[in-house]
């Protein structure tokens, strides 16, 4: 869908200390030809007292001060996780909007795996559509991932990092302008994220944790190797297709692509090879390298930065690519209006 009335005003993350690959290796924790696939430097992992509810909240605390915004103009609270809120049977969303939002805003969580966080943007840019009163909605993402419930290292072929990022959407102004946002989806690769697990509502415990690649093994054999790219990569080429073309440009002209954190040879495979892109520094690659993969938080987190660096400039395009369990991909493109005011100032 091309907006022409949306705005990004401000962007934040919270993200724990980084914990380098290396020693990982060398204490037999994460395997060495993985770490040379990936070819991963650091990962953030959070300490015993930092908890995602709270990263969650000082992300989108950031975001909201840096638009210029009070509490007051929030009337909508959207935040995406992966893996878990922080506690059963609880709304993070409304203990975000405790902090951040009126007390008669409009709040949910959203879940659509490593792209939920693009997918919250995008309900969230749809409500302010909807509801033209309204002025401002914060959207956060992120995620925590304990041991032994999940073994960051060796769950997945990606190494997973806790923390969470966030943006702020505006109808009246702000340092980029969504310009298109496309979401497809491919319900027949659900099953690579289930696998043969039960699914009688119970979670894996401390005896047996998430095991992924398990799952990933197990489709693998049901459907095919080929089948499955075959799928991926007619996703992905799909979504920026459509994006780029209600967007009025072509892939030549976006300046920056905000790419998942999968690691260098997924991120290739996955996203920058099915769309002919060769040139790692019009990525986020050097960023997701030294964090990890946020769970849902990576595009946010992604956009943070390039923001915080001082890497927009006006009349740029950004194309922020999203892509997560389902299947489902998202593309956004922004323009960017101007350099935004808290340059040089990271977190």
């Amino acid at each position: 869908m091309r907006w022409n009335d949306l705005y990004v005003s401000g962007t934040g993350a919270w993200l724990p200390k980084a914990v380098g690959v290396d020693g990982a290796v060398a204490q037999g924790r994460y395997p060495a030809e993985s770490a040379e696939r990936s070819a991963q430097l650091s990962v953030t992992v959070a300490e015993p007292d930092e908890h995602l509810p709270d990263m969650a909240v000082g992300a989108a605390r950031q975001a909201l001060v840096r638009a210029g915004s009070a509490a007051g103009d929030v009337a909508a609270v959207f935040h995406s996780v992966v893996l878990h809120a922080g506690l059963d049977v609880w709304n993070l969303g409304s203990y975000i909007q405790r902090s951040v939002a009126r007390p008669d805003a409009f709040v949910a969580e959203i879940r659509s795996g490593s792209n939920g966080g693009l997918v919250a943007v995008e309900t969230a840019a749809a409500y302010l559509r909807a509801h033209e009163e309204t002025g401002v909605a914060v959207v956060s993402a992120g995620d925590r991932w304990p041991e032994p419930y999940f073994d960051r290292w060796k769950a997945d072929r990606i190494v997973y990092a806790d923390g969470a990022a966030a943006v702020t959407l505006s109808r009246t102004d702000g340092f980029a302008r969504l310009v298109a946002m496309v979401t497809r989806t491919d319900p027949e690769l659900e099953g690579m994220h289930r696998g043969a697990d039960r699914l009688d509502g119970i979670g894996a415990g401390p005896l047996e944790p998430v095991d992924l690649d398990r799952r990933h093994r197990h489709f693998l054999g049901e459907i095919g190797r080929e089948e499955i790219w075959r799928r991926l990569d007619a996703g992905i080429r799909s979504t920026c297709a459509q994006v780029l073309e209600e967007a009025g440009i072509t892939g030549g002209e976006v300046d920056r692509f905000v790419v998942p954190h999968f690691g260098l040879w997924l991120t290739r495979r996955q996203i920058l090879d099915p769309l002919g892109i060769t040139d790692l520094g019009r990525t986020t690659w050097d960023f997701s390298r030294q964090v990890g993969h946020l769970g849902a938080g990576d595009q946010l987190a992604g956009l943070n930065h390039l923001a915080e660096t001082g890497e927009l400039r006006p009349g740029q395009h950004v194309l922020l690519l999203g892509v997560g369990a389902g299947f489902t991909w998202t593309g956004a493109v922004l323009r960017i209006l101007r350099t935004p005011a808290w340059a040089g100032q990271p977190v």
